[in-house]
């Protein structure tokens, strides 16, 4: 009689390989998997590098054409009032096309539209604060407070904080003793730190406001066709300003604003908006101005930010408001005969010897701006 066949069972140690060949194959899909997104993120992050050379070229043309737009409107115009006097667009105006970037846009900001906090003073800080709704106290302690650490001396003003106040801080630190540079010192003056900030550190409305409405680098009148709400509360406050003149007359004939026929304030003579006084406060030209060009392209971007003062000679005049036709005249009439041939293009005197070009001092360049300040990729 014949047996029955036997049937074969795995054998505990086949079954053992088998989980581990399983697990090693697991293994290597996520040793795998983690190295391509890393070689992902590498490639990536080598590949904005690479890009922001070329993006540098587009963001840094971009922002020569804006300065170039606007310095045409200010010599045709002879002021700048606000971006809907026509330059709102400068490179459709030029026509500007980017050579490596996707897209390339620019964009203004009227620092001269914010109050000179650097500028006001003790009784300005106090109706600044009291418009931002703060009590009596507190906009005592916040006054004397920026006083003090802006100040040259470490003595403490009645509600203020200074020297040794500081540094029994936990850290210990000192304050400035001069004009704050950064909106960020802000959260180490004391009470600001208190009461424009919650217990996390994060800025409470009162902070947006506030920073929305002043100017770390402007020092002079505010451009009332820029001002946010709060600086025209402020010139309002100190009977400087007719608001609803200024309404009527920026909404246009139609009396609505944001429509075609918005006006810009271009004088105050016959309009009676700035009141007697305001002169020192109040003005209707940006004369401090944040241009800003970003270029992008994909996930590659690049930025630049400069801040350029308009102050001086119109374009084409010299430090001395004549223009170069006349300066061209009148040194035809005083220059040797040697320098009037290198200037004409000859390269050489009558005598045939090598004559230098002279080039002009900067003084008489004739250039409206003076940059301020220039940032790439990083903010104000």
């Amino acid at each position: 009689m014949k047996g029955r066949p036997s049937q074969s069972t795995p054998r505990p140690r086949e079954g053992t390989v088998l989980v581990l060949v399983l697990a090693f194959v697991v293994l290597l899909t996520f040793i795998v998997t983690a190295f391509l997104e890393d070689a992902t993120a590498k490639i990536k992050y080598y590949g904005l590098f690479h890009n922001r050379d070329d993006l540098r070229v587009d963001a840094y043309s971009a922002l020569e054409s804006s300065l170039a737009v606007l310095s045409m409107y200010r010599e045709v115009e002879e002021a700048l009032w606000g971006p809907s006097q026509g330059w709102g667009d400068p490179l459709e105006t030029t026509g500007f096309e980017p050579q490596n970037a996707g897209s390339v846009r620019v964009e203004y900001t009227d620092e001269s539209g914010r109050l000179p906090l650097h500028s006001l003073e003790y009784a300005d800080l106090l109706i600044l604060f009291d418009l931002l709704a703060f009590s009596l106290p507190d906009r005592e302690a916040l006054a004397d407070g920026f006083l003090d650490w802006t100040d040259e001396d470490n003595d403490r003003r009645l509600n203020g904080f200074d020297g040794d106040d500081y540094e029994d801080f936990e850290p210990p630190y000192l304050p400035a003793n001069g004009p704050v540079e950064t909106f960020d010192e802000f959260r180490l003056i004391r009470p600001f730190d208190e009461l424009f900030f919650d217990e996390k550190g994060n800025p409470l409305p009162e902070w947006n406001r506030f920073r929305n409405s002043v100017s770390l680098y402007n020092e002079g009148p505010v451009n009332i066709n820029a001002a946010p709400p709060l600086v025209i509360q402020f010139l309002t406050e100190k009977g400087l300003l007719d608001p609803y003149g200024l309404d009527r007359y920026k909404s246009g004939v139609d009396g609505e604003p944001g429509t075609e026929d918005d006006r810009l304030l271009t004088g105050t003579a016959d309009q009676g908006i700035l009141l007697e006084g305001a002169g020192e406060y109040a003005s209707t030209e940006a004369s401090l101005l944040r241009v800003k060009s970003i270029a992008s392209r994909g996930q590659a971007r690049f930025e630049v930010e400069v801040l350029v003062e308009w102050v001086g000679a119109s374009p084409g005049l010299g430090a001395g408001g004549a223009r170069e036709e006349d300066a061209a005249e009148r040194t035809e009439d005083t220059d040797p005969p040697a320098r009037r041939d290198s200037r004409q293009g000859s390269g050489r005197s009558r005598s045939g010897a090598e004559v230098q070009t002279e080039l002009p001092n900067a003084s008489d360049l004739g250039y409206p701006f003076k940059v301020l300040r220039l940032l790439e990729n990083r903010k104000f």
